[in-house]
């Protein structure tokens, strides 16, 4: 059995499905045990979801970005036997130090980089198509924290055909969010098995012209959603 700690940022519905994932009769049930949940926005309601769905509150916490996260993260983790922590949602650069010392995985779709996080991931992939004429499936999955963003291996990938899913980037987010769940879940599957295999990602841009427009569009999804 692999031991995982969760960060999150957000309404923590990655983290719920994971720990559900996980009780009996289902597919993580003797495989994957989440010993904790660590989250940056508690007033986002991750932690309460979670709890809520049985999770020992006792095992959650909130580590604040603006102070020394470096030092809140490592004691909260040097209570547990830890296998991986995995970043479902988690919003701040994990500290050097942290991923150092620990083993982390990573809740990923669409183009990374810079800006690119949440919605803004949906709307630059599907922006790109457009201003292309080209459909690429979007791409869900789960990979390695590396100290830079986006860098790790890819441990498990799923391609999705977003123009089925709906015609906004908001309509498509929302059909996303299971199958994030179910990639997650696989993922946790498959290294609980020892299958550590890796997966290259197709990219998007393949030329310098689409790499500018790429990153014209990435500013744009900036711009359109802002943080809040």
């Amino acid at each position: 059995m692999i031991e995982t700690i969760h960060l999150i940022s957000g309404g923590g519905s990655t983290s719920a499905a994971v720990w559900e994932a996980q009780q009996p009769g289902q597919l993580l049930h003797g495989l994957v045990k989440t010993v904790a949940v660590v989250t940056s926005a508690p007033e986002k309601g991750g932690l309460d979801l979670i709890v809520e769905r049985g999770f020992p509150k006792e095992d959650t916490y909130v580590a604040d970005p603006e102070g020394d996260l470096t030092s809140q993260l490592l004691r909260i983790f040097g209570r547990y036997e830890l296998d991986y922590f995995h970043q479902l949602g988690w919003m701040p650069q994990t500290p050097k130090e942290v991923i150092l010392r620990y083993n982390g995985l990573n809740q990923h779709l669409g183009h990374g980089g810079r800006w690119m996080y949440g919605i803004r991931r949906v709307y630059t992939h599907m922006r790109f198509c457009e201003a292309t004429g080209k459909k690429w499936p979007i791409p869900i999955f789960c990979q390695k924290v590396h100290q830079e963003y986006d860098k790790g291996d890819v441990l498990f990938v799923r391609y999705e055909a977003w123009w089925k899913l709906g015609e906004t980037p908001e309509e498509v987010a929302r059909a996303l969010l299971p199958i994030e769940h179910e990639v997650q879940i696989e993922a946790l599957h498959r290294i609980a098995r020892g299958n550590l295999k890796t997966y290259l990602v197709s990219q998007l841009a393949r030329t310098q012209e689409e790499r500018e427009l790429l990153e014209t569009l990435k500013k744009e999804a900036r711009d359109r959603y802002p943080v809040r």
